[in-house]
């Protein structure tokens, strides 16, 4: 009798072991990312269904409003994110920008400011279940309770399944956000932009792949190629983790791009930008500033980053006088030779150089700074010669690595690749 009873027992409890690992198995298979799928087909339809919208007037800062507005569930619970939306008063339609923030950051009422002051409307949305903590100056963090995941280092979650890791809900977050946005009467839905800072870029640049509503994307800092980051990137590896990676995404893309960093940035090394800009170059523009800051507030600095407002005003306005001068003809070798067509006179042209290949170190008079770096660049000026549209300069013998930035009359900053020569 014992016995029997035992061997029940034993019977149920294997039958329920191996049911409970056949479906684990079958769900883990079933919500992995598909690598050979595209990531639309993999997101939940809701992200072009117009949300639920729940103000938040405490967090009001003058016409700038806080909203709360759903989002995809999470571990079958409901979410929201929070946000911050503007939309400056006009008589007719306006076009928008989607605002997404970095690493530490979060919605931000003066990012949403400068837009609406420029007469776009635009949202700031947090992707990671926060509010700002000091809502006067947007400060500091606070957790809500109606978030989803938060990011988990550089991927850290790729191996979960994919409607678990906090990638797939921050995309999510962005193009719901959009489909928000362009739901407003006040909003042209036909002329909406995005543009990110840091983890923002990177997230910025990967739906200019997936949203293909998006008609301009100017990523700062963030780009593809991150495992080729010779900054705190370079951690990023394996299939995993790379699927994450946005060159995946915006390889087949068509988003007119701004691609925008700095030449010594400790985490996206200017390398990876440039390759992301050559992945585009037949809808893309490159701009690198020498000496820029890592941050929000340099990131988004209209008289530090000029470039992505004038950009904005080309695609969403049909401003042409806006136009950012294009390379057209990209240099290689020493005895340097690139060609130009531009809008407006270049004012000046020089080359950035460094005598080694991009190598990140601490730098020399700064020892304990928290980020390594390459450099310091060196710097040679160029001939402009403006009736060719052309600009042309000599490398000294021991330049291995190199690139070009052109001036407009505006302070308009367009660069050319980063060259690597033997």
């Amino acid at each position: 009798m014992q016995i029997k009873r035992f061997l029940t027992r034993s019977s149920i409890l294997t039958g329920f072991l191996i049911g409970s690992l056949c479906s684990s198995l079958l769900y883990a298979q079933a919500e992995l990312p598909d690598a050979n799928k595209p990531l639309m087909e993999q997101l939940d339809g809701k992200v072009l269904e117009v949300p639920q919208v729940y103000p938040h007037p405490s967090y009001d800062v003058g016409e700038v409003k806080g909203i709360f507005y759903d989002c995809i569930d999470y571990q079958g619970k409901p979410t929201r994110s929070f946000a911050y939306l503007g939309i400056p008063k006009s008589d007719k339609p306006v076009p928008a920008m989607v605002l997404v923030h970095g690493g530490g950051g979060t919605a931000f009422h003066k990012w949403v400011k400068i837009w609406n002051d420029r007469g776009y409307a635009a949202i700031a949305m947090d992707l990671e279940g926060h509010i700002p903590k000091v809502v006067e100056t947007g400060g500091g963090r606070l957790s809500h309770p109606h978030s989803g995941p938060s990011r988990v280092g550089r991927f850290n979650d790729a191996e979960k399944p994919i409607k678990e890791q906090w990638m797939y809900h921050a995309v999510s977050d962005i193009m719901i956000a959009h489909t928000l946005l362009a739901s407003l009467p006040e909003v042209d839905a036909d002329k909406v932009g995005v543009t990110g800072i840091s983890w923002g870029g990177i997230l910025s640049s990967l739906v200019s792949g997936v949203d293909t509503r998006f008609k301009c994307a100017m990523p700062v800092y963030g780009c593809g190629y991150l495992y080729e980051s010779h900054g705190h990137f370079q951690s990023v590896s394996g299939d995993a983790q790379k699927f994450w990676d946005p060159a995946r995404h915006f390889a087949e893309g068509k988003v007119p791009t701004l691609w925008v960093n700095s030449d010594i940035d400790g985490h996206f090394s200017v390398n990876c930008t440039s390759r992301s800009y050559q992945l585009t170059s037949d809808h893309a523009y490159l701009s690198i500033h020498p000496g820029m800051a890592h941050g929000h507030g340099a990131g988004w600095d209209p008289r530090r980053v000029p470039e992505i407002y004038f950009f904005a005003d080309y695609y969403l306005k049909g401003n042409e006088a806006a136009a950012l001068t294009k390379i057209t003809q990209q240099p290689s070798g020493r005895a340097m030779e690139l060609a130009y067509e531009s809008v407006k006179q270049i004012e000046s042209a020089m080359v950035y150089y460094l005598d080694e290949p991009i190598i990140y170190r601490k730098p020399a008079d700064t020892p304990k700074a928290k980020h390594s770096r390459p450099g310091p660049w060196k710097q040679l000026e160029a001939e402009v010669n403006a009736e060719k549209h052309s600009v042309s300069a000599t490398l000294p013998e021991s330049a291995m690595t190199y690139y070009v930035n052109l001036k407009d009359a505006a302070g308009r900053i367009s660069s050319s690749v980063v060259v690597e020569v033997e």
